[in-house]
């Protein structure tokens, strides 16, 4: 049941809970968050500057921007690939995605651990790599539920969205608008398409926040393998979606800032090579403008997203420690089952 009546939950409580662990933790939650970010995040940048084509791309895209006034030159740069096609790339990509979903499995097992006052240290993040096989099926199968119930949300979002479109242009055709009432009803029908799909991304993230207990259950429970975890979050968090999507929504405040001043930091260094090779013509100022962009705006917010990512994390797995030791048990100390609605 989606809307059954929840265990009491006290959202301010456990936020609290979770920042008395993050002050008494040893070793400190944000030393072990940085390595986890340095090992994946920081790995990632290093190297997309030393391997990828990312910053040629963006470089020579800005010079034809400003050097340019033929439309099609820009059209034809925009549709060319910003990395190479080369097999070794793909498989580079792919490793370094398999790489980073065993490190935040591992990343997760440490706030579990400290939420249950067991030892914790560096070494959980590397917990996940010993069971890397059922750590990548699990990530797959919660990608392809998650997918399920995205092409569930989306598809009659569209066939409205579609709808509407099409009521407008035959009512257009039929009346024969003017320019003025043309703009004037698109600028009514726009917001509403906005709206829906606004109302879709807040549907989907509510139906898939019953897979965010997964990487806890596999944790606890290794040996049930990752098909019986996603069961097992499920089960736990049936009747409770409300509850969790009040959780994360709560963090959603903190995400935009840190997405603004990554954003920020990496505006203000790009437009500075910008304004640079206008008054130059280097092209060293520009790429120079590029680099320091992707790097700064990973290292100028490093102490912000420690503190958020540690913070999320803990609060996350004290709420699964609270939801699981108040879940009733069966005689085999095993988890009652529950109505879960759809096989996904």
């Amino acid at each position: 049941p989606i809307f059954s009546p929840p265990v009491f939950f006290n959202r301010k409580d456990l936020k609290r809970a979770a920042k008395e662990d993050m002050r008494t933790a040893h070793p400190r939650v944000w030393k072990v968050t940085l390595v986890y970010l340095l090992l994946t995040s920081g790995l990632f940048l290093l190297l997309n500057l030393l391997l990828g084509s990312s910053v040629p791309y963006t470089r020579d895209l800005l010079t034809i921007l400003f050097t340019t006034d033929d439309p099609q030159v820009l059209l034809n740069a925009l549709s060319t690939p910003s990395s190479p096609a080369a097999l070794p790339v793909f498989f580079l990509q792919v490793l370094l995605q398999l790489y980073a979903a065993v490190m935040e499995f591992g990343y997760y097992g440490y706030p579990l651990r400290r939420s249950r006052g067991e030892d914790a240290s560096y070494g959980d993040l590397l917990g996940g790599f010993g069971m890397a096989g059922r750590v990548i099926v699990m990530n797959l199968i919660v990608l392809a539920f998650s997918l399920c119930w995205a092409f569930l949300v989306l598809v009659p979002v569209t066939l409205a969205i579609s709808f509407l479109l099409t009521m407008f242009l035959m009512g257009s055709y039929l009346y024969t608008a003017s320019a003025e009432q043309l703009v004037g009803q698109l600028l009514v029908l726009y917001p509403v398409i906005i709206v829906l799909f606004i109302a879709a991304a807040l549907l989907i993230l509510f139906l898939t926040l019953r897979y965010a207990f997964v990487p806890f259950c596999l944790a606890d429970r290794p040996d049930d393998g990752p098909l019986e975890a996603v069961r097992r979050s499920r089960r736990l968090l049936s009747g409770r979606y409300g509850e969790i999507l009040k959780l994360v929504l709560s963090f959603l405040g903190w995400n935009i800032l840190s997405a603004v001043l990554s954003g920020l930091v990496s505006g203000v260094c790009v437009a500075v090579g910008c304004v640079l090779f206008l008054g130059s013509g280097s092209m060293t100022a520009l790429t120079v403008g590029i680099v320091a962009g992707e790097v700064l705006s990973f290292v100028l917010p490093l102490p912000f997203t420690v503190w958020l990512t540690g913070y999320y994390t803990s609060t996350l797995a004290r709420y699964y420690c609270d939801v699981s030791d108040a879940a009733p048990q069966s005689a085999d100390g095993q988890q009652m089952p529950g109505n879960s609605g759809l096989p996904f």
